[in-house]
C-alpha cells in the first residue's frame, strides 16, 4: 500500500485547520478591538468538549455598564462573532440566568453570559480568576482516579 496518498491527504488537512483558525482568531481579534475602543471588556467562556462551546464579550463604561455585546459559539473553527443585543444598559456584574432565559439564549451562551459577569465580580473584588481545566485534562484526572479523591475531600 502506498502511503504518499495519506500523508498528502493528512497535510493538506492540517493546513486547512491551520487556516480557518488563524481565519478565526482575525474575526475574534477585530470584534475584540472593536469593544475595547469603547472601554474595559468582560469575557466568559464556556468550553466544549462534544457540544458547542462559546465565548461571550461585554464591552463595559467604567460603572459596569454593558454598552455592546458580541458572542462567538460552534463547535468547529468556521465559527464567526455575531453581535449579542439585549444586555445594553444593565450592569455587568448584576446578569441573572432569568436574563438570559428572556433572550432564549443557549445553554452554552448562558454559561458563557453568567461567566463573564462572574469574571468581573471577581475582578472587581480584588481577586484572580481560576483557569479551569481542559476537557482531555478532566478526563484524565477521572481515569486515574484524581477527579474522585478532590471531590471526596
Amino acid at each position: 500500500m502506498n502511503l504518499i496518498p495519506l500523508i498528502l491527504l493528512f497535510m493538506a488537512a492540517f493546513v486547512l485547520q491551520y487556516l480557518f483558525t488563524f481565519m478565526q482568531m482575525k474575526d475574534f481579534n477585530m470584534h475584540y478591538s472593536t469593544l475595547r475602543k469603547m472601554g474595559r471588556v468582560a469575557i466568559g467562556k464556556v468550553k466544549g468538549a462534544l457540544r458547542a462551546g462559546a465565548i461571550v464579550m461585554f464591552a463595559i463604561d467604567d460603572e459596569g455598564i454593558i454598552l455592546d455585546g458580541r458572542y462567538l459559539q460552534g463547535l468547529t473553527v468556521l465559527a464567526r462573532c455575531k453581535v449579542l443585543k439585549g444586555f445594553e444598559g444593565k450592569d455587568v456584574g448584576q446578569l441573572t440566568e432569568e436574563d438570559c432565559k428572556a433572550l432564549r439564549l443557549s445553554r452554552s451562551l448562558t454559561k458563557g453570559v453568567l461567566e463573564a459577569s462572574s469574571n468581573y465580580n471577581i475582578l472587581m473584588a480584588g481577586g484572580e480568576i481560576p483557569e479551569p481545566e481542559a476537557p482531555l485534562a478532566r478526563l484524565g484526572n477521572f481515569l486515574t482516579g484524581k477527579g474522585r479523591r478532590r471531590a471526596a475531600q
